[in-house]
């Protein structure tokens, strides 16, 4: 008994002392774009699409204040990947198809997750392009960053929400 009691003590131990795998991101991938937005290469399929789910990490970045959004409704969304893509340090557009007006926040991190910029905007209906500025010196050249972007309606956090990466060069 006091040797079954001993290993189930060291399993506890052990189980208690291994450390929870931290959460990372892969922004080495990109869909890469020309300056009108047409696909030039190979698709990173994991980028400017619907994520499912977002780790708790992720989640983080979009909590803020309180913002009033009483004026937006669920839409269905229809995006496109950002472009142009790569992009110099001015900044890349942001596009997509909404059906309503929606709120849509986005939040810039870079490899070791530290978000870098927030922006909200609250949406129309129809074809919309937001122009997302790569500001220094948080940002810099011949690095990659993942753009999050969330879009909500009250009731309906991240009802729509995904990410996708970009390349700024020189």
């Amino acid at each position: 008994m006091k040797q079954l009691f001993l290993s189930l003590s060291i399993v506890l131990i052990v189980l208690a002392c291994e450390k929870a795998t931290p959460f990372t991101i892969d922004v080495s991938r990109i869909t890469p774009t020309d300056s009108i937005g047409v696909i030039t290469g190979t698709v990173d399929n994991s980028d400017w699409a619907f994520d499912k789910e977002w780790s708790e990490t992720e989640k983080a970045f979009f909590r803020t204040d309180p913002v009033d959004m009483s004026s937006a409704s669920v839409a269905t969304i229809s995006l496109q990947p950002a472009y142009a893509n790569p992009t110099v340090k001015k900044g890349i557009t942001f596009q997509f198809n909404g059906s309503a007006v929606t709120f849509l926040r986005i939040a810039i991190v870079d490899a070791n997750l530290n978000k870098l910029a927030y922006y909200t905007f609250l949406t129309t209906v129809g074809l919309n392009a937001y122009f997302i500025p790569f500001n220094a010196p948080a940002f810099s050249s011949n690095k990659n960053y993942r753009i999050y972007y969330s879009f909500d309606a009250p009731a309906s956090s991240m009802y729509y929400k995904g990410h996708g990466d970009v390349t700024i060069k020189d």
